[in-house]
């Protein structure tokens, strides 16, 4: 398990993931670089991994402001984490979204899914 703000690196792809302080039931991880075709898959193993442990989490934050770039394979990337939390009965929540993000997000259409009317826009 990754020491909480000691970020791995997902096995040299160049997207960092950092554990931050949370509430309890929440998991709150911060990811850094590009989430792209060659990050994507370690990023979804990763938080299935983590998803698993014990006790689960019922809400997923992944603080986004330390992307710098998601490809059409990070998209599909967060579409199957969403699709994982949504199986473990566990809330997703995209904190701090840079604007290509949103972008990224509203001409795929993807928005309501990943995001939900709820939640606030990414910083302008």
């Amino acid at each position: 398990m990754t020491p909480l703000n000691n970020p791995d690196d997902l096995g040299g792809t160049g997207l960092t993931l950092a554990r931050e302080p949370a509430a309890p039931g929440t998991l709150s991880l911060r990811l850094s670089g590009a989430l792209d075709h060659e990050s994507a898959d370690a990023l979804v193993r990763e938080v299935a991994r983590r998803l698993a442990e014990c006790p689960a989490p019922r809400l997923l934050r992944l603080d986004c402001a330390g992307l710098t770039g998601c490809d059409s394979l990070g998209l599909a990337a967060l579409l199957m984490i969403g699709r994982r939390t949504g199986a473990a009965a566990c809330a997703l929540r995209l904190d701090r979204r840079p604007p290509h993000l949103d972008r990224l997000l509203a001409v795929t259409g993807t928005r309501s899914y990943l995001v939900g009317p709820d939640q606030e826009p990414g910083p302008v």
